[in-house]
C-alpha cells in the first residue's frame, strides 16, 4: 500500500502541530500518534503499520488513521488555531480547496490560497465576548435583585395563602350559620306568603264566580226575548252561533240538549246548568263593532275644530240651494238647514256617546287589573318577609366573600407550584405579557400562560402555544420553553412555540419567526439566564 507521506518529518509536524485530528474528545492525544510503533485505530478495531497512517486510504472504521486526509467520511480534522478557537471539521473538507481553519491547516496539501486570519478572528471574537460578558455582568446584578425579590415574594404570598386558608374556614363557618339562619326566617316568611296568596285566591274565586253570574244574567236577560223570566227552546233557537252539529241551526233537539232537558228554564236554573255550556259559543247582542270614521288630513291652516267643519259644510250646502233655486224654495232649504243641524247634532252626540263608552271600557280594564293584582303584604307578613331578606342578603355576601377566598387560594396554589427556576428568578415574569410587532402581526408572549398572534390592522387572536414545560438541554434546563396545544392550523397540526431564552439586561421578545410549519421559535431575553461569569466557548460551540 502507498504511503501518502513525503516524510517523516512533515507527518510529524502534522500530528504534534495540529494534535490528534481524530473525532475524540481531547484534541491533543498525540500519544496515539508514535512513529516508531504500529497504530492501533483508536477504537480497537485494527492494527496498522504507521506508514499507513494518513495515506490517504481509510483502515479504521472509526477513521482515526486518517486525522490529516479526507479518506475516511467519518473522521475529524482537528484545527488547532492558534489565537482563536480550537475547532473540529469533518475530515471530507480537509484539502477541498475550501478554507475552514482559520490557521489554513486544513489545506495542507491542496494549493488554495488561504491566509491565516485567526488574530484576526479572535480579536472581534474577544470584543464581543467582552461586550456579551459586560451584559452578563449587568444581568448577574439584576438577577441577584430578582432572586431576592423573588425570595420575598414567595414568604409573601406563603404567608398570605396560610391565612387564607384559615380565613376559609372562618368564612365556610359563616356560610353554614348563615345559612341556617336564612332558611329558619324563610319558614315563616313562606307559610305568611302561602296564607296571604290563599286568602286572594279565594277573593279572586269568589270575585270571578259573581263576574260569571253577572254574565250569565245579562245572557238570560238577552235571551229572554219575551221579558217573561224565562228562557225557552225557541228563544235559543233564535242564536245560530250556538249550533252543535255544524249545520247553521239550532234545531229543538239541540236547544233542548243545551237547556238540560228543561224547557224553560229560570235565571237560577240558566246560571247553575246552562250558562256554563253556551258562554265559549254564544255572542252578546250588546257587542256591535261600529267601523271607525276615516280619518280627514287637516290642511295647513286650516280650523281643526271637529264643529266648524261641520258649519262650513252645512254654509256650502245652504249657498249651494241660495243659488239653484229661489223664492218659494227658501223656506224649504230652512227646513233642509234644520234637519241637516239635527243630524250634525246626533252625530255629535254619537261620538260623544262612543268616547264615553270607550272610556267607560278602558276604566273597566284598569279597574280589573288592579283587581288582578295581589294587594299589598299585611304588617306582619311584610316585617316576616324583611327578615328573610336580610337573611339572603347576609347569606350571599358571606358566599360571595367564601368564593372570592377560594378563588385567591387556588391562584396561589397555582402559582406556588410553577417551576420560576432554582431560586425564582424567573417569577417576576409571571402574569406579564411582551409583545414584538412585526409587518403584518403582534406577537404576544405571557410567561407561564401562552403565546399568541393577532393581525397587526386588526382581526381575531390566534393562539400558538399554552405553557408546557421548560425544554432546554439537561445542562441548561432553564435556557428555552415549550407553548404547545395552540390553535390547529388548516389541515395540520396545532400550533407550537418553542422560546429560545438568552441573557439580557432588559426583559424582551427579540424576534419571532416560524421554521416549520405552524412551528414559531421566539428569542427571548432576560436578566434572569445571566450567569455571574461569561463562559468562554465549549464543547456546543467548538463541534460541528
Amino acid at each position: 500500500m502507498a504511503v501518502a507521506v513525503a516524510t517523516p518529518g512533515l507527518l510529524l509536524l502534522l500530528l504534534f502541530a495540529l494534535g490528534a485530528a481524530v473525532e475524540v474528545k481531547r484534541p491533543h492525544d498525540r500519544h496515539f500518534y508514535e512513529e516508531t510503533k504500529p497504530f492501533i485505530c483508536l477504537d480497537g478495531s485494527k492494527t496498522i503499520p504507521f506508514d499507513e497512517v494518513n495515506d490517504d486510504y481509510c483502515d479504521c472504521k472509526d477513521g482515526s488513521d486518517e486525522p490529516g486526509t479526507s479518506a475516511c467520511p467519518n473522521g475529524s480534522f482537528h484545527c488547532t488555531n492558534a489565537g482563536h478557537r480550537p475547532l473540529y471539521i469533518p475530515s471530507s473538507r480537509v484539502n477541498d480547496g475550501i478554507c475552514d481553519c482559520c490557521d489554513t491547516t486544513d489545506e495542507y496539501n491542496s494549493g488554495a490560497a488561504c491566509e491565516n486570519t485567526c488574530k484576526e478572528q479572535g480579536r472581534k471574537e474577544k470584543e464581543t465576548m467582552q461586550k456579551m460578558a459586560e451584559i452578563a455582568k449587568e444581568g448577574f446584578e439584576l438577577k441577584k435583585q430578582l432572586i431576592e425579590d423573588a425570595k420575598k415574594s414567595r414568604e409573601e404570598k406563603q404567608k398570605t395563602l396560610a391565612e387564607l386558608q384559615m380565613n376559609k374556614g372562618t368564612w365556610e363557618a359563616q356560610v353554614e350559620s348563615l345559612k341556617s339562619i336564612k332558611e329558619a326566617a324563610e319558614k315563616p316568611e313562606q307559610a305568611a306568603k302561602e296564607i296571604h296568596k290563599k286568602a286572594w285566591d279565594e277573593v279572586q274565586a269568589a270575585r270571578n264566580l259573581e263576574k260569571e253570574k253577572a254574565k250569565a244574567a245579562e245572557t238570560f236577560k238577552e235571551l229572554d226575548d219575551d221579558q217573561d223570566g224565562l228562557v225557552s227552546l225557541h228563544e235559543i233557537q233564535t242564536h245560530a252561533e250556538l249550533d252543535s252539529d255544524g249545520d247553521g241551526v239550532v234545531s229543538e233537539q239541540e236547544a233542548e240538549a243545551l237547556l238540560g232537558g228543561a224547557n224553560p228554564v229560570d235565571v237560577s236554573s240558566f246560571q247553575e246548568a246552562v250558562w256554563s255550556g253556551i258562554k265559549e259559543k254564544y255572542k252578546s247582542e250588546a257587542i256591535s263593532e261600529s267601523p271607525t270614521p276615516p280619518e280627514i288630513p287637516v290642511e295647513e291652516g286650516a280650523d281643526t275644530d271637529h264643529k266648524s267643519h261641520h258649519d262650513d259644510w252645512r254654509k256650502d250646502d245652504h249657498d249651494g240651494d241660495d243659488d239653484d233655486g229661489g223664492g218659494g224654495g227658501e223656506e224649504q232649504d230652512d227646513d233642509n238647514v234644520d234637519d241637516e243641524e239635527e243630524e250634525d247634532d246626533d252625530e255629535e252626540d254619537g261620538g260623544e256617546e262612543d268616547y264615553k263608552n270607550q272610556h267607560t271600557s278602558y276604566s273597566a280594564e284598569k279597574q280589573d287589573a288592579a283587581e288582578e293584582k295581589m294587594p299589598a303584604y299585611d304588617q306582619e307578613t311584610q316585617v316576616l318577609i324583611d327578615v328573610a331578606d336580610k337573611a339572603r342578603n347576609e347569606f350571599s355576601e358571606a358566599e360571595k366573600s367564601l368564593k372570592e377566598v377560594e378563588n385567591a387560594i387556588g391562584s396561589l396554589e397555582k402559582e406556588l407550584t410553577v417551576d420560576f427556576g432554582p431560586d425564582g428568578e424567573f417569577s417576576y415574569m409571571f402574569n406579564r405579557c411582551f409583545e414584538i410587532t412585526t409587518n403584518e402581526y403582534v406577537y404576544k408572549l405571557c410567561p407561564f400562560n401562552k403565546v399568541a398572534q393577532k393581525p397587526k390592522h386588526g382581526g381575531s387572536e390566534t393562539s400558538l402555544g399554552l405553557w408546557g414545560s421548560w425544554a432546554g438541554p439537561e445542562h441548561n434546563k432553564f435556557s428555552a420553553m415549550k407553548y404547545d396545544h395552540g390553535t390547529g392550523c388548516w389541515q395540520g397540526p396545532n400550533r407550537s412555540t418553542l422560546i429560545k431564552l438568552s441573557c439580557g439586561k432588559e426583559t424582551a421578545v427579540l424576534s419571532t419567526s416560524e421554521p416549520s410549519r405552524c412551528e414559531y421559535l421566539m428569542e427571548f431575553s432576560t436578566p434572569a439566564l445571566c450567569q455571574e461569569e461569561m463562559e468562554e466557548g465549549g464543547s456546543d460551540h467548538d463541534e460541528l
